[in-house]
C-alpha cells in the first residue's frame, strides 16, 4: 500500500470522506471518483475509489 491509499482509507474511518457519495469531485489536493460496486456485475459488494492529482494522473485504485 502506497502513502496515497493509506491517507484515503484513514480518512474513511475518520468520517472525513464520505463514500456514500458517488460521482467526481476534489478532495483536497486530489481528484477522486467513487463507484458503487454491485455483485451481479462485479462478484464484490462495495465501492471503488480512483485517485488522482491535479493534473488527472493516476495515483490509486482501492476497492472497499
Amino acid at each position: 500500500m502506497n502513502k496515497t491509499e493509506i491517507k484515503i482509507l484513514e480518512a474513511i474511518q475518520k468520517n472525513r470522506l464520505n463514500i456514500k457519495k458517488l460521482g467526481e469531485r476534489n478532495w483536497y489536493s486530489y481528484f477522486i471518483r467513487i463507484t458503487e460496486l454491485v455483485w451481479s456485475r462485479n462478484l464484490y459488494d462495495g465501492y471503488l475509489i480512483e485517485v488522482y492529482d491535479k493534473q488527472k494522473y493516476h495515483l490509486a485504485t482501492i476497492k472497499i
